[in-house]
């Protein structure tokens, strides 16, 4: 088994679910790839809806707000395998790989949601990770890591495949849904928000819009998301703020300005706060240097 920390790698292959469950809207710091084996559910990521149904692939970025909501019942239970990587482990490695490291860029650079793809399970990718998934409790540390980096390269290399092919087969690109499970206040909260981030403002504006008061536009948006409006709009900035570090050479303050935060030091102290790092430091290690 590797050494390292379920933070930098993690692996569970058919996680089931057999009670209905709403996460809470999330970001983590690693990729992360979902495959559905069975059940049905919805993906709410970025102010949009998405159906979920077996046979569906998910790819979250660093820092990319989403929820899962799922209905499930004993005969028909929510299964998946999910698969969480730090970008970091590979950062050693794409100077020799430089495709794939391409590929990770336009990953990291896509300003909408990477909508979810449709995925026999008999695909390689699917079986790449329950194969490894069998075989990395049992490798001994001082191979973990080497195999790892291996198995990350070569599930990269489908994806770059899958990606591409989506590219040309839209059928295989799951559509957004206009039936959103979602309270209608809440997703109207979270697409101002997608609209309006670049901006600075204030939540009286925002309940003023949706004809609220900020008490009770607060209270909604809590219940049914799980955090809070502000927690969300900086969440929703530092995932830009990613994407402007990925793919432009804006200096670090003008990126604070495209994201609605002008003050480079408030922005800087955001940035660390939700994501460990400095503007940076992130810029560095999303495009492989040191």
């Amino acid at each position: 088994m590797s050494i390292l920390g379920k933070e930098q790698f993690d692996l569970a292959c058919r996680r089931t679910s057999t009670a209905t469950f709403r996460e809470i809207f999330h970001a983590h710091s690693q990729m992360e790839v979902t495959y559905i084996h069975e059940g049905y559910g919805q993906l709410i990521t970025e102010g949009q809806a998405f159906p979920l149904e077996p046979g569906t692939l998910m790819i979250f970025r660093p820092f990319q707000l989403h929820q899962v909501q799922i209905q499930v019942t004993d005969e028909h239970p929510f299964v998946r395998s999910v698969l969480m990587y730090d970008l970091e482990l590979l950062k050693g490695s794409w100077r020799h790989f430089t495709a794939i490291h391409d590929f990770v860029q336009e990953l990291l650079g896509q300003n909408s949601p990477i909508a979810p793809f449709i995925l026999p399970s008999a695909s390689m990718l699917v079986q790449l990770m329950e194969q490894f998934a069998q075989v990395h409790p049992n490798l001994l540390p001082y191979e973990g890591e080497e195999h790892i980096r291996l198995f990350l390269l070569h599930l990269l290399g489908q994806l770059k495949y899958i990606w591409e092919e989506g590219k040309h087969s839209p059928s295989q690109l799951v559509p957004p849904t206009s039936s959103s499970l979602l309270h209608p206040h809440a997703e109207a909260v979270m697409q101002w928000i997608e609209e309006h981030y670049d901006e600075p403002f204030h939540l009286k504006d925002l309940a003023s819009e949706m004809h609220m008061s900020l008490y009770h536009l607060s209270h909604v948006f809590k219940k049914a998301t799980g955090t809070t409006i502000v927690a969300y709009a900086q969440a929703t900035r530092i995932r830009h703020a990613c994407i402007l570090l990925a793919r432009t050479s804006y200096s670090v303050p003008e990126i604070g300005h495209r994201v609605g935060m002008s003050t480079p030091s408030y922005f800087c102290k955001v940035f660390r706060t939700v994501t460990g790092t400095t503007p940076h430091q992130y810029r560095l290690n999303v495009q492989g240097r040191t």
